[in-house]
């Protein structure tokens, strides 16, 4: 849907306002740092073909993984393209992997992106995507002192637009979770070219003590190196009801 001057002025101001408090912030560039080699580490090699990040946003990803393409709904200076994740711009299997950041949960029709995916991705290409994780311990913290809102009783692949002033920023974090949890076999069956191979949970409460993008770090720095380090020693069964965040890998493989 075209935005209208307002909302890309209010969108491009928010990018803006990440890149500032990403400057400003040591925990979270450490932990993007570490959630970027995440995903790197899941990509297929860049021979297969272009990689493409959709909803790029602030534009963090380059530092990370430089030869992505940078896209976003609304296009900012760094951006390579504006692009529609529901109208993927590319050719049928032409893309060797798509990224996703925060983005899922934002899209106002998953099942749309999704048949697009498996348009433009070539065979043994990857959808990679990192995205908030509803976990006894994040439930509460998401739910009370984020922003954005949280609803489980929803369908995953349903429809999410809710009205037609649909702002970029409109979301639902629950949807990663739903979708690749009690909703997984819905979403293996409605997608069969679409194989999941890796979902990761991690991030424990050193997120929301890194301050996000609207605070500080609530502990020093030293003490929330200290907190990071044990979460990376637990065990995963403790970290699947202690994580903020998830990775699902998604082959194309039909």
């Amino acid at each position: 849907m075209p935005f209208s001057d307002e909302q890309r002025a209010r969108t491009i101001a928010r990018f803006e306002e990440h890149r500032r408090a990403w400057a400003e912030n040591p925990a979270l560039r450490a932990l993007y740092a570490e959630w970027y080699g995440r995903i790197a580490a899941a990509l297929p090699p860049p021979a297969l073909g272009p990689r493409v990040e959709i909803g790029s946003g602030p534009g963090f990803a380059r530092q990370f993984i430089p030869d992505l393409e940078l896209t976003d709904l609304v296009r900012a200076p760094w951006h390579d393209r504006e692009v529609s994740a529901e109208a993927l711009p590319y050719d049928d299997a032409s893309l060797g992997a798509i990224v996703l950041f925060d983005v899922l949960h934002h899209l106002p029709s998953p099942r749309k992106f999704f048949a697009e995916a498996v348009r433009v991705l070539r065979p043994g290409a990857r959808l990679v995507m990192c995205e908030p994780y509803v976990s006894p311990v994040s439930y509460p913290v998401y739910k009370l002192f984020h922003d954005e809102p949280l609803a489980l009783r929803v369908d995953p692949l349903a429809d999410q637009t809710g009205s037609d002033a649909r702002d970029p920023f409109d979301s639902n974090q629950a949807i990663p979770t739903l979708l690749f949890g009690r909703a997984r076999a819905t979403f293996e069956s409605a997608f069969p070219a679409l194989t999941i191979r890796a979902v990761e949970y991690f991030a424990g409460l050193s997120y929301p003590a890194s301050g996000g993008f609207s605070r500080r770090p609530i502990l020093p720095m030293p003490l929330w190196s200290l907190l990071r380090g044990l979460e990376a020693r637990l065990p995963a069964a403790i970290l699947r009801r202690t994580a903020f965040r998830i990775l699902v890998a998604i082959e194309r493989t039909l």
